[in-house]
């Protein structure tokens, strides 16, 4: 049943493809697209073009079904929309090098494409990774929910909610949002294997994999990661009852992942959390260095979290609400379980406070929605109890 539903939502993606040719982030799709042709081999001003070619297409048709569907009958494709698009992009092209570096860190993603690239070309390829990671993401959200003791219902629930939430239709997007939601399901998938099965070796398996893919994905989205799971291990540390050997190798690791990231990170050169912060307050560098980012940052989130939860597309009821029963759920089939997938969720919310941007929230917060994922389904399926399943 889980092959059906994943299946399923891979051929409604196929069908509607189509519509799916400018994506939010319209300078971000085109860094990854650059960094994609790249890969394959291109020098930096082919790749440029290349990456210029797909981007202006998909503009172009765009323009073209957007007039469409707005009750425009029979209206012909206007050739302009790609040459005048085409002609600004090559010769107005005012990213600057320091915005280009924040994407050079993220290598993972682009370098996926460009292995799928010589079937399809990078356009498609970046769509059809993000889409593999997507059903690879539900397959993950199946065996969560299995190892929280959920029945297979249960489980199929969960994959359900994971393809119709924000975590289906953003995560096919060109983009490393979905990517690493699913890295980091893989990453919990590992924390739940120690500190809940007390499988030592394969959770630390699982754990370091998930992490080292990650690391090469959006390794500042993991250092939060790793952060929130230390968090949740020493929460489990303080009560007697979720105390084991299984959390203790999870702190340890959740530290060792962060010192590891952080120190590669150094060693690579990749812009660290200042450049981040000069980004946000320049422009993307196009104006010079504020001298207080983190002062900026708190009035900046004091700002943003008092409009944007209100707004229509961001609205911040439902997924509180749903966090909150998902949570409640959680607790009551398994406590150690809750805090990890809460850990998790939590590194939505982290993310945009730490990049409070009104038109990028969506996006930035997407782990949120893994709590009502893994949760949910025990409001409606109980825990099947096993003797032998080694569940606190």
């Amino acid at each position: 049943m889980g092959v059906v539903i994943a299946l399923v939502f891979a051929v409604f993606q196929v069908v509607g493809y189509h519509s799916n040719t400018q994506p939010p982030a319209d300078n971000d799709v085109y860094r990854y697209t650059v960094q994609a042709h790249a890969a394959t081999g291109a020098d930096s001003g082919e790749a440029v073009r290349r990456a210029a070619v797909d981007w202006c297409r998909a503009q172009f048709n765009h323009d073209t079904a957007a007039r469409r569907v707005e009750g425009a009958i029979g209206v012909q494709p206007n050739p302009r929309v790609h040459t005048d698009c085409l002609n600004w992009l090559i010769n107005n092209d005012s990213t600057t090098e320091r915005y280009k570096e924040i994407f050079y860190a993220r290598p993972g993603y682009p370098f996926a494409a460009s292995l799928v690239a010589p079937l399809t070309g990078v356009w498609a390829a970046l769509w059809i990774v993000s889409l593999g990671f997507a059903l690879a993401g539900g397959a993950l959200v199946l065996l969560l929910v299995r190892l929280a003791g959920g029945s297979n219902y249960a489980a199929w629930v969960g994959e359900v909610l994971f393809f119709s939430l924000p975590t289906g239709s953003l995560g096919v997007q060109r983009l490393t949002d979905g990517p690493a939601v699913t890295v980091t399901l893989a990453t919990l998938a590992g924390a739940v294997l120690l500190a809940c099965r007390q499988s030592i070796l394969p959770g630390v398996l699982t754990l370091c994999g998930a992490l080292a893919l990650g690391y090469f994905v959006r390794y500042s989205a993991f250092t939060l990661l790793c952060t929130a799971l230390l968090a949740a291990s020493l929460l489990c540390l303080a009560r007697r009852r979720l105390r084991n050997i299984g959390t203790i190798v999870l702190a340890g690791v959740s530290i060792a992942g962060v010192v590891g990231i952080t120190v590669g990170t150094r060693l690579m050169g990749w812009p660290g959390a200042k450049e981040t912060l000069q980004d946000t307050f320049t422009d993307h560098f196009k104006q010079p260095d504020v001298a207080d980012p983190l002062h900026r940052l708190i009035g900046l989130n004091i700002e943003f979290w008092s409009y944007a939860p209100w707004q229509s597309f961001t609205l911040a009821f439902l997924p509180v609400g749903l966090c909150g029963l998902s949570f409640a759920a959680l607790w009551r089939t398994n406590a150690t379980f809750a805090l990890l997938a809460t850990a998790a969720a939590l590194t939505g919310v982290l993310t945009v406070l730490a990049h409070p941007v009104f038109g990028q929230f969506p996006r930035l917060v997407l782990p949120i929605w893994i709590l009502p994922e893994l949760g949910l389904p025990f409001l409606v399926f109980r825990r099947q109890r096993h003797d032998s399943d080694g569940l606190p």
